[in-house]
């Protein structure tokens, strides 16, 4: 290594040299850390002598095989001799008595030819006295100490090893990490990147320098490395079992050495080589003594877990022992980790570290040895399965198994069975829920653990009312004010750990009370900062809730996107709730002619513990119209009448959410069944929650398909208006098909042709190819598959009513020249309007045009121009 920034050094080495060759007899020590260029000093110095003509003797250190009054002797007398010993810290306590008696030969008997030694040695917290009692004794002892490198020397050395100077940031974070250790740097410099690497260049430079630094430094370090930011002098000397003042003087040496900063080991992967060099079972150790320490010494819970983690916990059969001289390590018992780990976890919560929690809870319940700790087990693994959901659904399942075998064997109390019916019911498992919540002491208990607003006033299943109970979770109230509820609750409720599937329910009500783009609004929002808070699993939830909402709004590719990446999100964790977003995306690739790809999706999916969760039923949905639209109704028939039977038995049975009948009846009519269509269809529409202009639009669509041209024509007309008003534009293109092929039925051709381009352009805007193909065959729909409109119902109050209807009816794909026809103005009345409009929504085209406006396009009125 070249000697950057060792001028002076080697002016002191070559002065020394220089009397020598004069005839003086001279003695250097060149001291300084392990690793600093003491060897290269030693180097220049024997090079130098070599060249000036002098005879040199070299030694790695004195041992008993090396006689230095021999060796000079072997020298003719009036030729200059340079000793070079190096690492004499390193010398046995023999050679270095030979050495000390023939340093005190030298300072009494002189040599024609001069005689310089040139001795190397490592800081170290203690040397031999009499070796250093005798150099400084002796007339011509020189001392030179060597000292690591500065910032600017860093940058040097930096640029000399690259060959192009190195940026201020590079040079600074080199630096930083080698302390100006001149070894650690270079081996630094040699790493991939010049980032080290486990195993690497600079964690064997590491390792050596402390082999180098005593016997006491390396055990020091791996202390250090152990406690972390939260080492002192106090904790590493109760680790150590040693004094204060001994760890104090190992620790100055590492410091000397760029090791260590401070109490700490300067740099993480200073820690790390420490700690990997350890053999593991001595490294559990230390991590469990470290842990016994801090607890001790009452370091925070979450430094403490951090040692208990990394040993694998502490169980009662683990010795104690004594501290140091500075005091116990704390009780003989392991009582207090449990407690800990527990706090640990919570602390990790408050600042979203999912992962830590759930490691030190995961902890914490292997920490629960005997019978005594059996409530707390069942707590923790009902805290674990609340935790978890948000990384692992999957995980969250398991957790539940066993505080549900400990419900059922009668050992647990009434407040866990409230908490676990909680966290089954958020689970889907609506039936264990209620079983769980029958052990409380009433059924108020979910309700309240939800923060969920009062029941609706729908009947009690036979089930009983903690059935009811639990299924609340997974369906709006049934209140007339649903919708206005949710939207108050989702702008004032924070998403937090309690609140998650209370804004969960929020956002299923706005889908099913017909407000799906706002519930895609508010869907975006929880999406996003359940991404801040690194939340698989609730990224999964908000993002299948939004799939299902864009899929209600006739974005048939948006709600592809969304399920593929909440499917994503939990790929191989996702459980049994994998099944919700599988069955949106299925539904999407279904309604887009992609039958193959829904197929795939499906095939796996037929567990049969996959029926005992409420992600069974939108499953079964998807299921049902995947065979109803690769043309096999029987077996469509099959899985909507089970959707039935699930949904009635868990108190589930909403046509809003779950429109069965309508599904069993559209079966039905494909097989001919008309009179049993007609009964689902009138049993729907008589159901208290039977209500919502997206409900009553498909029911009059196949009401429709049942009745006589004129007659039909009619209730199409009246799903038309229905479904305009609900956002679902797939729907309402199905309504407009269904209501041109009943305009040419009664022979007006003119308005057929115009109601079937409309119904078209529409199920294109889509992307829904099979219902294109079905209206109008061999046409292309191109590609469109975009969400159309971004503007609400809450905005078209702007504008007049001739404006609305100019709205409305371009919003359904009419031309210019048709809105003008069907409202008797000028098409340049119809541009005017237009123009007003874009102005007053905010938007710049037609497609970005509301589809919820209230007009009925079949019943036009003229407009004044």
């Amino acid at each position: 290594m070249t000697l950057l920034s060792r001028d002076a050094e080697r002016t002191q080495l070559d002065g020394a040299l220089a009397a020598c060759m004069r005839g003086d007899t001279g003695i250097v020590l060149v001291e300084g850390a392990v690793g600093c260029g003491k060897s290269a000093l030693l180097r220049h110095c024997a090079d130098a002598a070599h060249r000036h003509g002098a005879a040199t003797v070299r030694a790695a250190y004195p041992d008993c095989a090396t006689d230095l009054t021999t060796a000079v002797g072997e020298v003719p007398e009036r030729t200059p001799v340079v000793v070079c010993l190096d690492d004499i810290d390193q010398a046995d306590a023999a050679s270095l008595g030979r050495l000390t008696a023939w340093v005190r030969t030298t300072s009494h008997t002189a040599r024609a030819g001069g005689l310089l030694l040139v001795l190397t040695a490592a800081d170290a917290p203690s040397r031999d006295a009499g070796l250093d009692t005798e150099l400084l004794k002796h007339p011509a002892y020189t001392r030179i100490r060597v000292g690591l490198l500065d910032r600017p020397v860093t940058a040097a050395l930096v640029h000399q090893h690259t060959g192009a100077p190195a940026a201020r940031a590079v040079a600074d974070g080199l630096h930083r990490i080698s302390g100006g250790n001149p070894l650690l740097l270079r081996a630094l410099l040699s790493e991939p990147g010049h980032v080290p690497e486990p195993g690497g260049p600079f964690s064997r430079a590491v390792l050596t320098c402390l082999e180098r630094c005593g016997a006491a430094a390396p055990r020091l370090a791996r202390a250090l490395a152990a406690l972390g930011d939260s080492a002192t002098t106090e904790r590493i000397a109760s680790v150590l079992r040693m004094t204060p003042t001994e760890a104090a003087r190992t620790l100055t040496v590492l410091r000397a050495t760029g090791l260590a900063l401070g109490d700490r080991l300067r740099h993480a992967a200073t820690a790390a080589a420490v700690l990997d060099g350890m053999d593991p079972t001595e490294r559990e150790e230390l991590h469990r003594r470290v842990a016994r320490v801090l607890h001790a010494s009452r370091a925070e819970a979450a430094v403490i877990a951090d040692s208990l983690r990394a040993c694998g916990g502490i169980d009662g059969s683990d010795e104690s022992g004594d501290c140091g001289s500075s005091g116990s390590c704390g009780s003989s018992g392991s009582d207090w980790v449990v407690p800990v780990l527990r706090e640990a976890a919570q602390q990790a919560m408050a600042v979203d570290e999912p992962e830590r929690a759930a490691a030190c809870l995961q902890l914490a319940h292997a920490s629960c040895a005997t019978e005594a700790d059996e409530h707390a087990r069942g707590e923790i693994m009902l805290q674990l399965a609340a935790l978890t959901w948000r990384l692992s659904p999957a995980a969250a399942e398991q957790h539940l198994e066993e505080p549900l075998a400990a419900l059922r064997a009668g050992r647990l109390g009434a407040a866990t069975a409230g908490h676990l019916a909680r966290l089954l019911v958020a689970q889907g498992r609506i039936e264990e829920g209620a079983e769980a919540l029958s052990r409380t002491t009433g059924t108020d208990a979910l309700r309240e653990l939800f923060a969920l607003p009062p029941g609706g006033s729908h009947p009690t299943p036979p089930g009983g009312e903690h059935l009811s109970v639990c299924a609340a979770l997974w369906t709006h109230p049934g209140h007339q004010d649903d919708a206005k509820d949710a939207e108050r609750f989702l702008d004032g409720a924070p998403a937090a750990q309690g609140t998650h599937e209370a804004l969960a329910q929020a956002v299923r009500t706005l889908i099913h009370t017909d407000q799906p783009r706002r519930a895609a609004e508010w869907c975006r929002r929880l999406q996003e900062q359940a991404a801040r808070r690194r939340a698989p699993g609730l990224r999964a939830m908000y993002g299948t809730l939004h799939a299902e909402a864009l899929l209600r709004l006739g974005d048939l590719a948006g709600a592809e996107r969304e399920a593929s990446t909440a499917i994503r999100a939990v790929a191989g964790r996702g459980g049994h709730f994998r099944s919700a977003p599988v069955a949106v995306l299925v539904m999407a690739l279904t309604n887009m002619g992609r039958y193959d790809e829904a197929a795939r999706h499906l095939e796996p999916l037929v567990p049969e513990r996959t029926l005992a969760t409420v992600h069974a039923l939108p499953l079964l949905r998807a299921r049902g119209q995947y065979f109803l639209a690769t043309h096999r109704a029987e077996a469509a028939l099959g899985e909507f009448l089970d959707l039935g039977r699930l949904a009635r038995r868990w108190d589930l049975d909403r046509p809003r959410q779950y429109p069965w009948r309508t599904d069993a009846a559209e079966a039905l009519l494909r097989l001919g069944r008309h009179q049993e269509a007609m009964a689902l269809i009138a049993e729907q529409l008589a159901l208290p929650d039977a209500t919502g202009a997206r409900l009553r639009g498909v029911a009059l669509r196949l009401r429709a398909a049942t009745e006589m041209p004129r007659e039909r024509t009619r209730l199409l007309t009246r799903a038309v208006a229905e479904l305009r008003g609900s956002g679902d534009r797939l729907e309402l293109a199905r309504a407009l098909a269904d209501l041109g092929r009943g305009f040419q039925t009664l022979g007006e051709g003119t308005r057929a042709g115009s109601v079937v381009r409309r119904a078209w352009g529409l199920a294109a805007d889509c992307g829904a190819a099979p219902l294109c193909e079905k209206i109008l065959p061999g046409q292309d729909p191109g590609a469109p598959g975009s969400a159309r409109g971004t503007v609400g119902v809450d905005k078209t109050g702007r504008l007049s009513e001739s404006e609305r209807k100019v709205a409305a009816l371009a919003s359904a794909g009419y031309t210019n020249r048709e809105i003008a026809a069907e409202l008797f103005i000028s098409t340049s009345t119809v541009e005017q309007h237009l123009t007003r409009i874009y102005r007053k929504l905010h938007i710049s085209r037609r497609r970005d045009l509301p589809l919820d406006l209230e007009f009925d396009p079949c019943e036009s009125a003229p407009l004044r121009s």
